[in-house]
């Protein structure tokens, strides 16, 4: 992959189209207007772990990002829980980005396809289409990727210009932009509110780190990755902000946009019109498309770097690399199968995806420590952060766990969920899990010496062994 397909897989796995359209409503509902100023909140705070993350990925450019960085930088036994947490992380917002797209799609062709089984079986076909085309080789995917970024390049901030001047042309008042109004109380927004307020954007600006996870199949990976880590973060939280503003000035009556079933919707339908509803939809689906082949383009790369190392079951069966192609098949077959046999099996996915953000920002916590433990003069050449490095790991950090608490310490009913902390629930479940797989296979491999990364390797070298490409 060259510059711009790093940047893109990056880009697309944040997806503001995706996060936006999965959890525009909740937000609106909890802080009103003033969901634009919790996006820059978010967006400020994952800019301090995205700089440490492009320090990491210049020094160690190697696919596993997280695993490989924090098993050098700490040991193996630290970096597999890491690991663990970013696989957990991918593995379960993948069939939630599916489910995103087919949801869209249901809506989109009416009738019988909003039933629960027409979502099912549009969710399967995503999964399908996506690990179908992953199957191909990385580089139909970054050329397939790359035109669902443009889209949604374009789609973004056409739309937003377009909203912005409809607004300007009616004279709105951007006093929406500041009203916290909570749909509940309908009074102005407490604490609890803001803290929920933060899903829309925590669970959106994150995936930056997917430039890092493909950097054994980037050119110049040490130059190439820590700009498209940086860069990605900081278009998408503009983008983000610009869209968000957008369609809250084109907002006519707030109580009445937050109470709609898909407040998305019921606001650019009244400010385009019905006929601009379908071609907004299609770029919506198509950057959804992409977000969806980077999310397994990550994830398939992550367990191929650790069954590579052999801290997985079946590691050996993972670790295998298609001779035609040049891709971790197994790793992608493997993730189609248990994305398929979640959507068949749970009767909601928010049992699962809840998991992700949880595990991904407890996986960065871990990423951060590995940083601060680090020595700050062996970094290499390129991105450095310098002795600015122990401020912004130490706010880095203080942000990512604030973040773990906004996600799990308020409750948060899900009809037919008895549990309304179940995003604290599911994710311990999944950490549980991982005790296991580490107590009974992957200490006694490392204490044994027959898994982690090459003994002999240095911080700063990339592994030669297996590469996929």
């Amino acid at each position: 992959m060259g510059s711009f397909s790093s940047f893109a897989v990056a880009f697309s796995l944040i997806s503001v189209f995706t996060g936006v359209s999965a959890n525009f409503g909740h937000g609106l509902r909890q802080v009103g207007g003033s969901i634009v100023w919790s996006w820059m909140i978010v967006l400020a705070g994952q800019m301090l772990v995205a700089l440490l993350l492009a320090e990491l990925s210049t020094r160690m450019p190697l696919s596993g990002y997280g695993y490989q960085w924090t098993s050098r930088l700490v040991n193996p036994h630290f970096g597999f829980f890491v690991g663990w947490l970013l696989t957990l992380q991918f593995l379960t917002g993948f069939p939630g980005v599916c489910a995103t797209l087919a949801a869209q799609t249901g809506s989109w062709l009416g009738g019988g396809w909003n039933s629960s089984q027409a979502l099912t079986a549009l969710t399967l076909g995503v999964i399908a289409l996506t690990a179908l085309v992953h199957l191909f080789g990385i580089r139909l995917v970054s050329r397939v990727n790359n035109t669902g970024v443009w889209t949604e390049l374009l789609g973004v901030f056409g739309l937003s210009l377009v909203l912005i001047l409809l607004a300007l042309n009616r004279s709105a008042s951007p006093a929406v932009l500041f009203d916290p109004a909570n749909a509940s109380t309908g009074a102005p927004a407490g604490m609890g509110a803001w803290a929920l307020s933060l899903l829309v954007g925590a669970w959106c600006l994150t995936g930056f780190e997917a430039a890092a996870d493909l950097a054994e199949e980037t050119r110049k990976p040490r130059k190439v990755v820590p700009r498209a880590i940086i860069l990605s973060l900081l278009g998408s939280g503009i983008a983000g902000f610009l869209l968000l503003t957008g369609v809250l000035l084109a907002v006519k009556d707030l109580a009445s946009a937050q109470n709609a079933a898909d407040p998305l919707t019921f606001i650019l339908t009244q400010a385009l019109g019905p006929g601009w509803i379908t071609p907004v939809r299609v770029v919506i689906g198509i950057s959804i498309f992409a977000c969806g082949l980077a999310s397994m383009a990550a994830t398939s790369r992550l367990l191929f770097a650790l069954a590579r190392d052999r801290m997985l079951p079946g590691s050996r069966w993972l670790a295998d690399v298609e001779t035609g192609h040049r891709t971790p098949r197994n790793a992608i077959l493997f993730i189609w199968a248990v994305s398929s046999a979640v959507v068949l099996g749970l009767p909601t996915l928010d049992i699962i995806t809840q998991i992700s953000a949880v595990a991904g920002y407890l996986g960065y916590a871990g990423i951060v420590i590995a940083a601060l433990r680090s020595n700050p003069q062996s970094a290499s050449d390129g991105f450095r952060l310098g002795r600015a490095r122990s401020l912004i790991g130490g706010a880095a950090l203080v942000w990512v766990l604030g973040v773990v608490a906004a996600l799990t310490i308020p409750a948060t009913p899900i009809e037919g969920i008895r549990t309304q902390h179940l995003p604290a629930m599911s994710t311990s479940v999944g950490i549980i899990l991982g005790v296991a797989i580490y107590g009974i296979l992957v200490r006694p491999r490392l204490l044994r010496r027959e898994a982690g990364p090459p003994q002999d390797s240095a911080p700063t070298d990339a592994s030669s062994r297996g590469r996929a490409e």
